[in-house]
């Protein structure tokens, strides 16, 4: 497992070089950002759903630990909102502050643990988790990374048409649907294109690792760790929200490896899609590159005793 920790922090080293070294100015990291997001990002969704093979009940309990899971996000960034606003979080940076805390990194940190410590079937069931994520990212996530931006004009029929659009038409959203219909339906996809979304999504995790190791060249390591903001920000992802997620899940009647997975993806540090919507919609992606760095390192330690508990527990 930890091996997963010195790949993460290579692949943001190996951002920062380049970024130091200036191999890639802001044009290419701008270009990167939109590449992973709304190519890469959306071929992995399509591959990986359309390729699992589930019976019917594993593919209803696939179903619930989305749906469980969504709503378990939503709440956790409803707690985020509440903090930063007792805590007096600056409005400019709030809202970045509030997606990182209610943001795991469920793939490329969630995939293996879950394999690792919960089998074939933790796997399948965190591509739910997963999947879930990927709803949140591009809805209420979308909806936070414009809310400085945004306009005070009341809403119209016009307004919520275009909003509803651009939700439906947003690549991963598309993508969600097309490979649950795909799975659902037992549809398998041909094999070049198969390897061809593959290949494409394989790409998507380095590439955003790099990413975010290029917008840590402006943070000094120092000012990250005396920072409180950032530090009660990685605190709030690594410790409240699962301990919160818990609380709730003990008291659900469904299946312990539905129960597992939703609080263990609660577990993980913050998700590199953070700073990239930061960044595409002018926010401050620096904070959210930064909260990622600093709860990936205290991550170390929560990951291995979140485990330990939860097998304990459920297991």
């Amino acid at each position: 497992m930890y091996a997963r920790f010195l790949v993460l922090f290579a692949l943001m080293g190996t951002g920062y070089i380049l970024s130091k070294k200036k191999v890639f100015d802001s044009n290419t990291t701008h270009a990167i950002n939109k590449f992973i997001v709304y190519f890469a990002y959306p071929c992995l969704v399509v591959q990986k759903i359309s390729a699992l093979e589930m019976d019917r009940n594993t593919f209803f309990d696939f179903i619930i630990t989305l749906l469980l899971s969504t709503v378990l996000l939503y709440i956790g960034y409803g707690i985020s909102y509440i903090y930063c606003k007792v805590r007096n979080f600056p409005r400019s940076s709030a809202n970045v502050a509030e997606f990182s805390m209610a943001s795991p990194n469920d793939g490329f940190m969630g995939f293996p643990v879950a394999l690792l410590f919960f089998g074939d079937m933790g796997l399948l069931f965190m591509l739910a988790h997963n999947s879930a994520l990927n709803l949140y990212f591009f809805t209420l996530g979308i909806r936070m990374m414009k809310r400085n931006k945004e306009d005070k004009q009341g809403l119209t029929p016009g307004r919520v048409f275009k909003a509803a659009a651009d939700l439906v038409m947003n690549p991963n959203i598309l993508a969600l649907i097309a490979g649950l219909t795909l799975c659902g339906l037992g549809i398998k996809l041909p094999v070049f294109l198969d390897d061809y979304f593959l290949y494409i999504g394989n790409v998507a995790t380095p590439m955003a690792m790099i990413y975010i190791g290029t917008s840590l060249t402006k943070s000094n390591f120092m000012e990250i760790i005396k920072n409180k903001k950032i530090i009660e920000s990685s605190l709030m992802k690594l410790i409240w929200i699962p301990l919160m997620t818990y609380g709730i899940m003990v008291f659900i009647p469904v299946s312990n490896i539905i129960k597992i997975t939703c609080i263990l993806g609660a577990c993980f540090p913050t998700a590199a899609t953070v700073p990239m919507l930061a960044e595409q919609e002018q926010q401050d992606s620096r904070l959210g590159s930064e909260i990622l760095f600093l709860s990936t390192i205290f991550s170390a330690l929560t990951i291995p005793l979140a485990v330990r508990l939860i097998n304990m527990i459920f297991v």
